[in-house]
């Protein structure tokens, strides 16, 4: 965003700082709990791996970056860097930890991907949501929203 102009530098420089906050609230959270932290990260990796098992780790990036471009999408603002590929696949899935974010299929053709994800508060099935998102390339070859339903 701060490439195309979209944003400015202070509020790059804002949105960084409050990221860094969060960031560190959750490391003092998972200091303070190591085990449940560490079956969230195992739970984390499992789901990059099945989706690694499918589908090349580029395309999962890809759509996770597509995502993130969405305006009203609430789990965009944690995957704003899947695009870095020093940042490990599993860091952008949450499995129990809220807020919650999972894919629970993915589907891809040449020109089309179609991705159902699950996001929200978990334990409470109202306001856990489910997506299927419909993503379609233009023609700089960049994935684009074409279509949005919940499920």
């Amino acid at each position: 965003m701060l490439d195309s102009g979209r944003l400015t530098q202070e509020q790059f420089r804002e949105a960084m700082a409050q990221h860094a906050r969060e960031v560190i609230v959750e490391m003092e959270e998972d200091h303070l709990n190591p085990a449940m932290a560490f079956i969230e990260q195992m739970m984390s990796r499992r789901a990059a791996s099945k989706l690694l098992k499918k589908h090349d780790e580029t395309l999962i990036r890809e759509v996770l970056l597509a995502l993130s471009d969405l305006s009203d999408f609430p789990p965009g603002r944690w995957l704003w860097n899947a695009g870095h590929p020093h940042i490990p696949l599993h860091a952008f899935f949450r499995s129990h930890k809220e807020p919650v974010f999972r894919i629970a299929s993915l589907e891809a053709a040449p020109q089309t991907v179609a991705v159902i994800v699950e996001y929200g508060i978990s334990g409470m099935p109202k306001v856990l949501h489910k997506e299927e998102i419909r993503l379609r390339r233009d023609r700089r070859n960049q994935l684009g929203l074409e279509r949005r339903r919940s499920l």
